[in-house]
């Protein structure tokens, strides 16, 4: 591990064209990215993602693991069908939401059939971050929801007990119990959530190609063009 780090970090002040000897040339590669207004541009694009992804995950995965804790008829298909899209690939993922997304998909017919006015989706600068988002913490919020899961399935039964005859109710429960005892799991979530977030790539590149106006480009889409 840290074998490439240091080499990473001496590459960076070279330049080089991956053919040639590296050509030493101190920080002028982090001067020019600094003063480069498209960096700076999808470096608040990719602070926005991951500001906006990583709370809406932990509400919804750690709502499903919630639900999906209780003991119903069914809860293993349920589960099964909400870690499906962690496991599919992100190019299938991505075509069948660019058709929910399309002016014709299932967003903008719910929207007509109500009366209201077609959003474009994925060409407007306002609506296209959010769309993104909203893909990708569908796609994810199985795996932060099997791991919330774990965490729940290993705090012990009598401490809810306990509280339900001291006369605690289902949310005093949740805040003084489960909260707490899930802080090492929330902990672990939150960490992997940002690192994903500051790593997205595929759901760029397939629904928007960082557009439009770079309003969708993310620090790692810009390497890659």
């Amino acid at each position: 591990t840290l074998g490439p780090v240091i080499a990473s970090l001496i590459l960076s002040m070279a330049s080089w064209d991956l053919i040639g000897a590296p050509e030493f040339v101190g920080v002028s590669n982090f001067v020019e990215v600094l003063q480069d207004p498209i960096f700076a541009r999808v470096a608040v694009n990719t602070i926005t993602y991951s500001g906006g992804s990583v709370p809406l995950l932990l509400t919804v995965s750690l709502g499903l693991a919630l639900a999906l804790n209780a003991k119903f008829r069914g809860r293993g298909f349920f589960r099964t069908m909400f870690f499906m899209p962690v496991v599919s690939s992100t190019v299938a993922v991505a075509m069948i939401w660019r058709w929910i997304y399309s002016p014709f998909g299932a967003h903008n017919s719910v929207l007509t059939a109500l009366g209201l006015p077609a959003v474009g989706w994925l060409t407007t600068t306002q609506w296209a971050l959010p769309s993104v988002i909203a893909m990708s913490v569908w796609q994810s919020m199985g795996y932060s929801m099997v791991v919330f899961l774990a965490g729940l399935q290993g705090i012990p039964r009598h401490l809810y007990d306990a509280a339900a005859v001291d006369g605690a109710t289902g949310w005093r429960r949740f805040w003084h119990i489960t909260l707490p005892l899930l802080s090492p799991t929330t902990f672990f979530v939150v960490v992997m959530a940002i690192i994903s977030t500051f790593q997205v790539f595929g759901q760029v590149y397939m629904l928007t190609g960082g557009g439009p106006a770079f309003a969708t480009s993310t620090i790692v889409y810009y390497i890659y063009e």
